[in-house]
């Protein structure tokens, strides 16, 4: 496609020096006026979280009645790994759908005025009245299409629910998990972020944030940042307590800029496409395995904090035993919108409860599920629970239900050696050819990974 042809159709006669092309973000230049400035497979290497003033500096530097062109490819969903990006050196963090596009554009009140093949041109909305009424009648009806293709009318202003309305489901997520700044917790989270990319599927390209207590070694950092994860250093939550240091992950700015949030544990790895059991509409998670805070705690905490006491309406995922609502921490997945005002409810009773060790007694590792449990029914949330097999626990004992699952999400504890190989424990034969199939993979990978033959050299 000529990109000067495409220009002149829509807007005649434009001056070169008026005209700026940015290849890279700091092509941006926002002190002079441009009547074109074009985003040439820019925008797809450009942070989701920096794009709010990204946008800001496109529309700072076009000048009245100019045009902003981007050239990008569109894919099926904004979390899926390009074929290019499968030897995770390219990886590009803002993907776009056309539903991620047009979202863009009526945030940033732009029109959508022309488009051919994989390139886009945008107008001011403000500017409209500056065209002539042949170009404005053309830019408005080419905007109204691609407003009619995904089911939203024209308005003049649009509801966040319009927004979710053009990217549904689980829409853009964000997947994070938070690690102490040593070898064990080192090699689980990179085990994690590897997995997402080897088997995550339609979430496998997915941003990945891998945020580290006080430190982290920088050359441990370049390898993240190969595997296309961004590294965040984030205060210590809990001296008493470390597994409530995974609260951090919802106190980044970054996570307004995403639909969804997926929290997982070090101690996790991904071995098939969890999107299609990502509904981006609930609180989703599975029950704790067992009764690890057992109902004559939570009788307890209840009674202390002067919360009324749920009923026993659920089973535990392994033991089947009656529990209130009490889910495992170790996969927790929200909707951007639900934690921002469910976060502090559940950050307030951590923090107290952290410091109580006496009300949890023996049973206080596991502090941060029982807070959970608090902030639940203090601010309850629509809530889907999750399958066993989003949060399967490897573990040798299993239940009929077990022995039945094909797991999607492998939670498996301390059963791992210190390079970060599974072990093959399970009794469920799907599991173990799940196993089997990362250990394979992360044996390759450290078989032929060129930068560790260059290390032993």
């Amino acid at each position: 496609m000529n990109l000067s042809t495409f220009i002149h159709s829509i807007i005649p006669n434009v001056e070169l020096e008026k005209v700026l092309k940015c290849c890279h973000i700091k092509d941006l230049n926002d002190k002079k006026l441009y009547k074109v400035i074009m985003f040439l497979n820019l925008l797809e290497h450009v942070p989701i979280f920096e794009m709010a003033s990204v946008w800001e500096k496109l529309k700072k530097a076009l000048s009245p009645g100019g045009l902003i062109i981007i050239k990008t490819p569109l894919y099926e969903n904004p979390n899926e790994l390009g074929a290019d990006e499968l030897d995770f050196s390219r990886i590009r963090c803002n993907k776009q759908t056309g539903g991620t596009l047009l979202r863009e554009c009526i945030k940033n009140d732009l029109i959508m005025a022309a488009s051919e093949g994989d390139v886009y041109a945008f107008v001011r909305k403000a500017d409209i009245s500056i065209f002539s009424d042949d170009q404005k009648e053309r830019f408005l009806c080419h905007h109204k299409k691609w407003l009619t293709k995904y089911s939203v009318d024209v308005k003049e202003v649009y509801s966040e629910e319009d927004y979710r309305h053009l990217v549904p489901g689980a829409g853009r997520m964000m997947v994070g998990c938070v690690a102490e700044n040593n070898k064990k917790y080192q090699t689980q989270a990179l085990r994690l972020v590897q997995s997402i990319r080897w088997f995550g599927g339609k979430m496998a390209g997915a941003n990945i944030f891998v945020c580290m207590v006080d430190q982290a070694d920088p050359e441990y950092v370049k390898e993240l940042e190969k595997w296309g994860a961004f590294v965040r250093i984030v205060k210590r939550f809990s001296v008493s307590h470390p597994p409530s240091n995974k609260l951090r992950l919802f106190e980044l700015p970054e996570i307004t800029s995403y639909d969804t949030v997926m929290l997982l544990d070090c101690d996790t790895i991904m071995v098939q496409d969890p999107y299609s059991y990502i509904d981006g509409e609930h609180f989703q998670a599975e029950m704790a395995a067992g009764l690890t805070v057992p109902n004559t705690i939570f009788h307890k905490l209840f009674a202390y904090y002067r919360l009324p006491l749920p009923k026993q309406n659920y089973l535990t995922a392994i033991t089947k035993q009656r529990t209130i609502w009490y889910c495992n921490a170790g996969v927790l997945i929200f909707p951007t919108t639900m934690i921002q005002s469910f976060f502090p409810i559940w950050k307030k009773y951590t923090l107290d409860l952290s410091q109580k060790r006496n009300l949890l007694g023996k049973y206080f590792f596991f502090c941060e599920q029982a807070s959970l449990t608090l902030a639940f029914a203090a601010h309850s949330l629509p809530f889907a629970r999750l399958p066993l097999i989003m949060n399967f626990h490897l573990t040798q004992n299993i239940s009929y239900e077990m022995k039945k699952c094909d797991p999607v999400i492998i939670h498996y504890h301390k059963m791992n050696d210190e390079t970060g190989f599974l072990k093959h424990i399970s009794k469920n034969l799907y599991t173990n050819k799940r196993i089997s199939q990362f250990n394979d993979q992360l044996k390759t990978f450290l078989t032929t990974d060129p930068r560790l033959e260059s290390s032993k050299n």
